[in-house]
């Protein structure tokens, strides 16, 4: 298992499970926390996001809405030297690039790309983005 660096660590539950941090919330908590700029705990699991944007009628729209909300935040989120595990509950998968990993969850493919632009691979299944997408 690689270590946890500063960023959003997006990584398969399954893969991970004995390395998910104790202090731990949903997706919709976590972006009304940051939307807040409330203190967030400096090692932060996260988790929901395939099933928010599954079970959204316009995963599209809420993967853009997600993404600006991060990028407005982003001052607030690096001066905190976040590490947030986004953990998910599908399958993680590389089809084209491994910046551009796939989520397979239920019967749809889930793309975290509109939401974290290019990730770096750091373990079969654990990819990094970092606190400070760019626009």
């Amino acid at each position: 298992m690689a270590s946890m660096d500063i960023g959003f660590n997006i990584m398969e539950k399954r893969e991970y499970l004995t390395q998910i941090f104790k202090d731990r919330m949903s997706i919709v908590e976590f972006l009304r926390q940051v939307y807040k700029e409330e203190k967030l705990p400096l090692n932060l699991a996260v988790f929901g996001i395939e099933s928010l944007l599954y079970y959204s009628e316009e995963p599209k729209t809420i993967s853009r809405k997600i993404r600006n909300l991060l990028q407005d935040a982003a001052n607030f989120l690096v001066r905190g030297n976040y590490i947030i595990q986004i953990v998910v509950d599908g399958k993680i998968e590389i089809v084209e690039s491994s910046e551009r990993p796939r989520i397979n969850y239920k019967d749809k493919q889930i793309l975290p790309y509109p939401i974290f632009g290019r990730v770096k691979q750091v373990d079969l299944k654990h990819f990094i983005a970092p606190l400070n997408l760019q626009a």
